[in-house]
């Protein structure tokens, strides 16, 4: 029985020093100027060019079409980010065997933010959304969830989300 709840809880901090984790990964000095520079600099003929080395970079310019709506695609996520922690500590508190609630909210996330980015306008807060939702999914159908979470993919789309949030001025700690 110890065993278990160690496990248990060992789990659980690594799933919240992961999520922790990448908030603290932020790069937002970098990002932030690169993201202003190309949003005051470059004409619409750069944006193809830049966009061929990040997948975000297109959809800077039209980030700052609707900030509003980007601010409340990031609201949604920060909820579904909230709810899905604390369903994950709940469980992991409870002595259980916490994979279920991990597998449980990796699936909400994904399935959440699917539902909450389809038909958002093109923005780099969408994309990032999206993107992070499609790695969450991936990460709550591997067969090793704690491997997959520390996955390239997955940490990078997660700090791609922060950042996106933040500039929007939402802080999700995905």
């Amino acid at each position: 029985m110890k065993p278990a709840r160690l496990s248990t809880v060992a789990l659980t901090c690594v799933f919240v020093f992961a999520l922790a984790a990448c908030s603290g990964e932020e790069t937002s000095t970098t990002a932030a100027p690169s993201a202003s520079a190309t949003a005051t600099t470059a004409p619409p003929s750069a944006s193809p060019s830049s966009a061929a080395g990040d997948p975000t970079a297109a959809a800077n310019p039209t980030a700052a079409a609707d900030p509003t709506a980007d601010k409340k695609l990031c609201t949604t996520a920060k909820k579904i980010a909230d709810e899905t922690k604390a369903d994950v500590v709940k469980a992991a508190t409870s002595g259980g065997d916490p994979n279920p609630a991990l597998k449980k909210a990796y699936t909400e996330m994904a399935t959440g933010l699917a539902k909450a980015t389809a038909g958002s306008p093109a923005s780099e807060v969408a994309t990032a959304l999206g993107a992070f939702g499609v790695a969450a999914g991936r990460v709550a159908t591997a067969p090793d969830m704690e491997a997959a979470a520390d996955r390239p993919e997955f940490q990078k789309t997660s700090a791609m989300a922060n950042d996106a949030c933040k500039k929007a001025g939402v802080d999700i700690n995905f």
